[in-house]
């Protein structure tokens, strides 16, 4: 069932986001701007003075101010978009996508005008007083005016819009945001999903308990903060490469209109006009929502002069979410040449790569920290969103179930990993997908009212003109000016953070750049060398030709193939798999057990597989559980994990041990009936029972549970960063899938 839902998902998504769809988009805001005599122009400096103006709001206490407004509606739009939306943009559109991007945003500026001029025209009141609006509100108060059947249309197109912004909400909104910042909180400090999950849970249930008014407050900090600090410290980054942004511009513009499949040497092949405009337009339209009905939502509930210069917000936000942030990331990528380097790379991996490559370990922590806070206020904006949904379809009374609903999709969505197992990260895939879809559907009944009301919006605009001509500036009110200095006072704040992170984190960077040559010297020696067990089937052994052969020597050679460099596969004593690696003459470990010994002395990848000590019996054995195995003869290997794993648990005390030197000379032990159990390594456990015609069984007790990584020397940080980045690449297109196929036959890898 699920896999015909995903099959129909993707044609859906191929239209909403394919030429179709983005036709329609970019076409309605070319439309709009002709009719409206470009608005995006000629108000841009009426925007900038409005939203630095400060108003204050009337005493209504129904509504917020219009920049408390524009902040609640920035937090869902600047988002994880901004980052992983642009990276992807550029590596499936190459960097003639900026430029598209840019193009279509453009006029995006005057499609959010428009929504949002029409969105306060026709707000409505609920029934606790509050302002409420949105494309809803406008198909069907807007269409509904002029009766007949276009009332039942209107309805039914508002309905339309809000199933989908509730949907979309729960997915996108929610469940995919907490997992973005669970991820970094677990790859930046190590802490647990769940936990990430919970926290988020408590603080996004503190935010919104208070309704508008807290969410708008807390926008009201977070939001500047964050897009400040992002890009004070993307801004540092493209300064350091100075000299390649005229040729990064130049490049670009060029790319945009002449297709050059190799443009890039080593790079992704294939770049071509069509692939960077549609490319470009699908993720800035994704970043900056123009079109969507979104962010009207938030500004229908401002404090309002004039609907036009409510409007006026939506140009700003536009410029800021897309020429501004959009265009730094895209920068931040092409000036590091992060592309040509790391061809495989996309979304916010190929965005981490490129703030490593320039800032050392601070352009980790810099990026790490504005993805949690993108996330994190994606998160409480579509909150709103959904709140605004559910109360025109179901009414106020429904807003605690969605708390509560909200509360359970971000701890689902943080630790869906965990909860659902082996499953969990493939789950999460298609809500996203699910979510991409909704998303871009929620554009159509939106960008139909827009289409259908144009005129009335025309007459907007022109009753603004008249007023404004007439000076009647509907309200000329003081500045805040308590705002200005919390503005002031968050954005130096911002600013400075990252220029702090950036001068603790030198001296480290200094090092790892002068010290750690790791990466450079295999490069140049032209071979990597792999230490394995060769006793250790099916991860690592010698086959009846003499070959060395399992899922190491293949991951080895891949992993090889992809650095360009030679595979050298070395067996290796594996109790002195330490000083073998010490000594140089490897140059990692295959198949390494991740307890705290190993990580004392060794840099490790993330596992890329689990393994149990299993106890292996022969099918004509009395032996069913553990407590059976008391005074039975075990064999096992000595100087390894299962030998020290089996004494430190105090099991089986009365029980005889036959050390012996590796996994398989236990299986023969137990073969020939020599040992009445062995007790091994589960992968070389169920690669002898398949590979036997004789009769063998596992006990369903396991003494413990290991993962397996591969082990670098603890100084070479940056050959094993490298080999994490191939793994994860080897993860996302199929390769460990397939090697595992091979010889477990089914897909077991652990590697996200």
């Amino acid at each position: 069932m699920l896999d015909e839902i995903m099959q129909i998902n993707e044609v859906v998504n191929h239209f909403v986001w394919g030429p179709p769809g983005l036709t329609l988009l970019v076409g309605t805001g070319i439309y709009l701007t002709i009719l409206l005599g470009l608005p995006q122009l000629r108000y841009f400096f009426p925007a900038l003075a409005e939203v630095f103006s400060f108003r204050k709001k009337s005493e209504d206490d129904s509504a917020i101010s219009a920049f408390a407004a524009m902040a609640t509606a920035m937090a869902a739009t600047v988002g994880t978009g901004n980052v992983a939306g642009v990276a992807t943009a550029l590596h499936l559109g190459g960097p003639g996508a900026l430029v598209w991007m840019l193009i279509s945003a453009f006029f995006g500026m005057c499609t959010k005008f428009a929504e949002i001029t029409l969105a306060v025209h026709y707000r409505q009141k609920d029934e606790n007083g509050d302002w409420r609006g949105g494309p809803m509100y406008v198909l069907e108060y807007g269409l509904g005016a002029w009766g007949g059947v276009w009332k039942y249309i209107g309805k039914f197109l508002a309905v339309l819009f809000a199933l989908f912004a509730l949907l979309a909400f729960l997915g996108m909104g929610a469940a995919v945001q907490s997992n973005s910042v669970a991820e970094v909180l677990f790859m930046g400090w190590n802490v647990d999903h769940l936990y990430s999950g919970v926290m988020m849970a408590g603080v996004v249930g503190l935010v919104i308990i208070g309704g508008l008014s807290s969410l708008s407050c807390v926008a009201l900090l977070v939001v500047p903060f964050m897009v400040v600090f992002y890009t004070v410290g993307a801004g540092i980054l493209i300064l350091s490469y100075w000299t390649q942004i005229p040729v990064v511009i130049l490049n670009a513009f060029h790319m945009a209109f002449h297709p050059e499949p190799t443009v890039v040497a080593g790079g992704v092949a294939g770049w071509c006009v069509m692939e960077a405009i549609q490319r470009g337009i699908a993720r800035g339209v994704f970043s900056n929502e123009a079109g969507m009905g979104s962010a009207p939502m938030a500004y229908a509930t401002a404090d309002s002069v004039h609907p036009v210069r409510t409007g006026f917000y939506g140009i700003f936000e536009v410029f800021l979410d897309t020429f501004v942030i959009c265009t730094i990331t895209g920068l931040a990528i092409l000036v590091t040449g992060t592309m040509t380097y790391f061809p495989e790379l996309t979304g916010a991996q190929l965005v981490l790569q490129s703030f490593e490559l320039a800032l050392g370990p601070a352009g980790k922590y810099i990026l790490s920290i504005g993805l949690m806070l993108f996330a994190f206020t994606t998160i409480l904006g579509w909150y709103w969103y959904a709140e605004t949904a559910v109360t025109y379809l179901f009414g106020v009374r429904s807003k605690a179930v969605m708390k509560l609903l909200l509360i359970v999709m971000i701890i689902f969505g943080a630790s869906g990993l965990q909860l659902t197992d082996a499953s969990g990260y493939e789950f999460l895939n298609n809500i996203w997908n699910i979510s991409d879809t909704l998303n871009g559907l929620m554009a159509f009944p939106n960008l139909i009212g827009l289409l259908l009301l144009s005129l009335t919006l025309r007459r907007i605009v022109k009753d603004y003109e008249v007023q404004k001509e007439q000076a009647v500036d509907t309200a000329a009110k003081k500045p805040m000016s308590k705002e200005w200095r919390y503005l002031l006072i968050i954005s130096a704040c911002a600013a400075l953070l990252p220029l702090a992170i950036i001068t603790i984190y030198n001296g480290s960077r200094d090092t790892v750049h002068t010290q750690d040559v790791s990466l450079q010297t295999v490069m140049d020696r032209g071979q990597l060398v792999f230490g394995v067990d060769d006793t250790f089937p099916p991860m690592s052994f010698t086959d009846e030709s003499g070959e060395f052969v399992g899922v190491d020597i293949d991951l080895a050679r891949e992993i090889c193939a992809r650095l360009g460099v030679k595979c050298v596969v070395r067996p290796i004593a594996w109790k002195h798999k330490e000083e073998e690696l010490a000594s140089g003459r490897i140059d990692c470990v295959g198949s390494m057990s991740v307890i705290p010994q190993a990580k004392e002395h060794m840099s490790l990848t993330e596992p890329y597989v689990k393994d149990n000590l299993v106890f292996v019996i022969r099918g004509d054995s009395s032996i069913v559980w553990m407590h059976d195995l008391k005074g039975k003869v075990i064999g096992m290997q000595v100087g390894s994990t299962t030998y020290d794993a089996f004494h430190a648990s105090n099991l089986c005390t009365d029980a005889v041990v036959v050390p012996l030197p590796d996994n398989m000379a236990v299986l023969q032990q137990v073969k020939e009936k020599k040992c009445d159990a062995g007790l091994v390594d589960s992968l070389a456990a169920c690669y002898f029972i398949r590979s036997n015609s004789e009769r063998y069984f596992v006990l369903h007790d396991s003494l413990s549970e290991e993962e397996l990584a591969l082990g670098f020397r603890k100084e070479d940080k940056e050959l094993s960063n490298r080999v994490q980045k191939i793994l994860s690449e080897m993860k996302a297109d199929g390769t460990l899938g397939k090697i595992s196929q091979k010889w477990f036959e089914s897909d077991i890898m652990i590697v996200r």
